[in-house]
């Protein structure tokens, strides 16, 4: 009898009538089409091997049981790449996804949250396929420029910054009579995550409080919220340094680790404190709380 012959991909299709297919099971799709031929038999798949790599093939028997009798079937099983996977590990590329950040903490986190993301979407054919490292960051080049936008967005939505994409045009497809664009993703994130201590070009101190779209922070010294668009905040980060409380009535006072003089913190504590406590604070003309 003829043998069976599958041949598959790691992202689980399969060919039919010259056609790349899902499926969800190998071994259920194989039993599938060994019961077209036997409905109703129980299979033995003892000793079936799948092949280790593309372009491999491995001949396996199943064993067909029909009432008392048994019928060994031969499944050839070839694995190869989907018209989607044989772009990844090529030189294929359709978008430059370019994330930027002066914050390596922030940089590496996008990154990260980036390749989980392409781990998920193999199946659509969505690879990196080459990594450019820079000071600032990352060049990723992807080949989905669709995918590569949308992952931007996510970022810009997840940690503000400044977002823009440009297409260009790269060549014409004769045979379909079109255009051929790729895109340059930008993205540049911003250089503070929640928590850390900023003042801005007018003096003001602030703790970054949400990122986003528009950044939400604290103002330490009217204790109220400000949302601001990354591209138009200028600031530095200020450092933080750890101290002990000096006095905690009537004011709350803290060792100023720049001179080492008991200083008022300029912000409200959220919190009692006790003398000889560890704290962090930041120092911009006077000494305030990073907490």
């Amino acid at each position: 009898m003829k043998a069976i012959t599958v041949t598959y991909c790691s992202c689980n299709k399969f060919v039919e009538k010259n056609q790349w297919k899902p499926y969800k099971n190998i071994k259920a799709l194989i039993s599938k089409m060994i019961r077209e031929r036997y409905p109703r038999a129980k299979l033995d798949f003892s000793d079936f091997k799948l092949p280790d790599k593309p372009k491999q093939k491995v001949e396996n028997k199943v064993i067909a049981k029909v009432q008392k009798k048994e019928h060994a079937v031969t499944v050839i099983v070839k694995q190869a790449k989907c018209n989607l996977c044989e772009k990844e590990g090529t030189h294929y590329f359709e978008a430059i996804l370019q994330v930027r950040s002066v914050n390596m903490d922030v940089l590496e986190k996008s990154v990260e949250l980036i390749n989980q993301r392409v781990d998920n979407l193999r199946h659509r054919g969505v690879f990196i396929n080459k990594v450019k490292k820079h000071s600032e960051g990352y060049d990723l080049y992807m080949t989905n420029k669709k995918m590569a936008q949308s992952l931007a967005r996510e970022l810009y939505n997840v940690y503000g910054g400044v977002y823009k994409a440009s297409p260009h045009l790269q060549t014409r497809d004769r045979q379909k009579s079109k255009n051929v664009y790729r895109v340059n993703v930008f993205i540049r994130l911003p250089g503070f995550k929640k928590g850390d201590m900023i003042v801005t070009d007018d003096d003001k101190v602030f703790m970054v409080e949400k990122l986003g779209k528009k950044i939400k922070l604290l103002n330490l010294d009217k204790k109220s919220f400000e949302n601001i668009e990354y591209k138009k905040l200028k600031y530095h980060i200020l450092k933080k340094h750890l101290t002990y409380v000096s006095r905690t009535h009537p004011y709350l006072e803290v060792i100023n680790p720049l001179d080492f003089q008991s200083s008022m913190v300029k912000n409200r504590a959220g919190k009692k404190h006790e003398l000889g406590q560890e704290v962090k604070v930041v120092v911009h003309k006077g000494v305030y709380l990073a907490e």
